[in-house]
C-alpha cells in the first residue's frame, strides 16, 4: 500500500490502547553528512520526540519493557530543484525571496521523516513526510527541533482512560 506524501495516520488503530512508547532509532541517509551533524541529528531527534510524545502525556517505556508504540526518525539529504515554500521551515515571503537565486536553484536540502508504528504487530499508523525542510548548509540545533516539532504537531493526546467506565473486553 503507498502512503501519500505528507499524510499522517496511515491506519486506523484503537488509540485509546496506547499508553506506553519507546524512541527505536535515527536513520540518516542520503548525501554524506559530517559525522557530527549524524550525531546531532541523532541526538535531537530522539531528545526532541520523546520530550514531545512526553508533553502528549504517553509514558516512555524502559528499555527491557515493550512499549505499545515506537517512533522512528529519518533524515536524507539529497539535491533538489527549487524548494517548495509550502514545504520549507522558513517564512513563504522568505522562501520566495531567494527562489530566483541561480546558486540555490539545485541545492542540498534535508528531507525529515517521522514514522510511528505499533510495537504489537510491527505495522506503522503515523507518518509525516517533511520534504526540503531546509538547505543543507542551514542545518542548525534550532532547525532540526522546528522540524520536528512540525513533525510531531498533528500528533494526538494521550486518551486517558476513566476508570469508572467499565471495560468490554
Amino acid at each position: 500500500m503507498s502512503t501519500p506524501e505528507n499524510s499522517e495516520f496511515t491506519k486506523t488503530i484503537n488509540f485509546s490502547s496506547l499508553d506506553t512508547f519507546s524512541y527505536k532509532h535515527t536513520l540518516v541517509t542520503g548525501m554524506d553528512f559530517r559525522t557530527s551533524e549524524e550525531l546531532l541529528l541523532e541526538e535531537l531527534s530522539e531528545q526532541t520526540i520523546v520530550k514531545g510524545l512526553a508533553a502528549r502525556g504517553f509514558q516512555m517505556s524502559a528499555p527491557e519493557v515493550p512499549s505499545d508504540f515506537f517512533a522512528v526518525v529519518k533524515w536524507k539529504k539529497s539535491v533538489s530543484h527549487h524548494v517548495n515554500p509550502f514545504d520549507h521551515i522558513d517564512p513563504y515571503n522568505e522562501v520566495m525571496a531567494r527562489r530566483d537565486d541561480s546558486a540555490r536553484m539545485f541545492a542540498p536540502r534535508l528531507q525529515l521523516t517521522l514514522e510511528i508504528y505499533e510495537t504489537s504487530s510491527g505495522n506503522m499508523f503515523w507518518r509525516k513526510d517533511l520534504p526540503n525542510i531546509f538547505d543543507a548548509i542551514q542545518l542548525t540545533e534550532e532547525r532540526v527541533v522546528d522540524s520536528l516539532q512540525r513533525a510531531l504537531k498533528n500528533f494526538p493526546q494521550h486518551i486517558e482512560k476513566d476508570p469508572n467506565l467499565p471495560n468490554i473486553e
